[in-house]
């Protein structure tokens, strides 16, 4: 009560209030189009944990490198990836406000580049805290009365693990649609490849029955063409 009270006044005054119970994690597969920057804002608390983890799934002609950016709410930069396929970072944030990150392709000029990143925001202490509060629970006595309403904390504590092994399988499956891309890229590499050559030894041959024909032909114009030499 008294922290909903508190949060009323401030907003009432107009000081930035941000409460986070949970930790805020988030996925996201994008399309960066050349020559543009895709920029995403996420408010953040002072002393929390930001982790960002990115890789580009696919991008034209195996053109696979893209800039990244954090910025503070001042627009500070805080970290700076320059032509890479994939990275990640981990950083604690100085100051509450909104904290921009932008993924910059205006190094492409045609490539249009598919990026895959996953964004998390927890409190510093959040998982120790997490384990002290799970050894405490195990370690007391509890009554059905208490067992029944501490059920919600462990309702959230698998949706809590839940969340982490989806964002471990959306991370693997990135993986898989970058490898998948990059197979069908090289199979429409060697399908026109090879049209170009067959189309060549089609011209060829052509070109070869022609000449020879012209040579044992008396009364084709490039017979007499061959005389000369």
């Amino acid at each position: 009560m008294f922290q909903i009270v508190c949060c009323i006044i401030m907003t009432l005054i107009g000081l930035p209030v941000l409460v986070r119970a949970e930790p805020f994690n988030k996925r996201l597969t994008i399309y960066a189009d050349p020559g543009r920057m895709e920029c995403f804002h996420q408010p953040v608390a002072a002393t929390e944990i930001i982790k960002i983890d990115y890789q580009v799934i696919a991008g034209g002609h195996g053109d696979r490198d893209i800039s990244f950016t954090l910025m503070d709410p001042k627009r500070k930069i805080l970290a700076a990836d320059d032509k890479k396929d994939k990275s990640n970072l981990q950083l604690v944030a100085e100051e509450m406000g909104i904290y921009k990150l932008c993924f910059d392709n205006t190094i492409s000029t045609f490539n249009q580049k598919i990026v895959s990143f996953s964004l998390e925001v927890a409190a510093a202490d959040y998982e120790a805290q997490e384990v002290r509060d799970l050894r405490k629970e195990m370690l007391t006595d509890y009554h059905f009365e208490s067992i029944f309403t501490g059920l919600s904390d462990y309702i959230n504590k698998v949706q809590v693990n839940l969340m982490r092994s989806r964002q471990t399988q959306d991370y693997i499956r990135a993986h898989e649609a970058r490898d998948r891309k990059l197979a069908e890229s090289n199979y429409d590499m060697v399908n026109n490849w090879s049209g170009v050559q067959f189309l060549a030894m089609i011209f060829v041959g052509m070109l070869q029955v022609f000449m020879l024909r012209s040579i044992f032909s008396t009364n084709g114009t490039l017979h007499k063409l061959w005389q000369r030499f």
